[in-house]
């Protein structure tokens, strides 16, 4: 009764830590694209303002997140399956081909939702386009932390802590480099949002060389 709440709320908030940490690369990201000084003060009041937004963002990834985790175990948890068949559901070889395309099949429904929500909100609708890189982009980076997540979990086994504090340490790190690919589609879906968000026609116009003006002959 206890642990299951305080785990969703556990997942709900680091979820919309990252959320938060999405639209904070993405508001610095759009400073720079517009040729202005990253203001980190800026920043926050832009998140601050859009905080119901953020926390309605986490909550449909969470959920969609969750169906995807429930499709997943389902076959494994079911009574009409022989046992061998549930071995082979269980293994890393068919889990992980698995998660990453009903992790890619999530990312695809929320990726038009995840463009807007970091965009400006008169800006063009998301295309296709945008929405297939913005998908493959997420599955890539799903793919590489599960492989340093595997690689570093088999590191992990074979050491021998004395202290809790040593323990803890190396599991702090471990931890910042298996979301460092996270950093990098945070940056990926930054640009997918606002590389699209010019007219092509105000851009060539804008990169157009201006003719001086004519002088009026005196």
């Amino acid at each position: 009764m206890v642990t299951i709440p305080l785990g969703l709320c556990k997942q709900f908030l680091e979820v919309s830590l990252f959320v938060v940490a999405l639209v904070m690369t993405a508001k610095l990201a759009g400073m720079i694209l517009e040729e202005q000084t990253p203001d980190l003060n800026v920043a926050l009041r832009g998140i601050a303002a859009g905080w119901r937004e953020i926390l309605l963002f986490s909550l449909k990834y969470m959920v969609v997140l969750g169906a995807a985790g429930a499709i997943m175990i389902l076959p494994a948890s079911s009574a009409l399956i022989s046992y061998r068949l549930m071995e082979i559901t269980a293994s890393k070889a068919f889990v992980y081909p698995v998660a990453l395309a009903l992790t890619g099949g999530g990312a695809w429904l929320l990726m038009p939702t995840a463009i807007r929500f970091l965009r400006s909100p008169d800006t063009a609708p998301v295309s296709a386009e945008v929405r297939n890189r913005g998908t493959i982009f997420y599955v890539l980076t799903s793919a590489v932390a599960l492989a340093l997540e595997n690689i570093i979990g088999r590191a992990e086994a074979t050491m021998v802590f004395e202290k809790r504090w040593e323990l803890a340490a190396v599991s702090a790190v471990n931890s910042i480099v298996v979301n460092t690919p996270e950093v990098l589609l945070f940056i990926a879906l930054a640009l997918l949002a606002f590389g699209g968000t010019r007219d092509p026609s105000t851009r060539e116009n804008q990169d157009a060389p201006t003719l001086p003006s004519e002088q009026a002959v005196e």
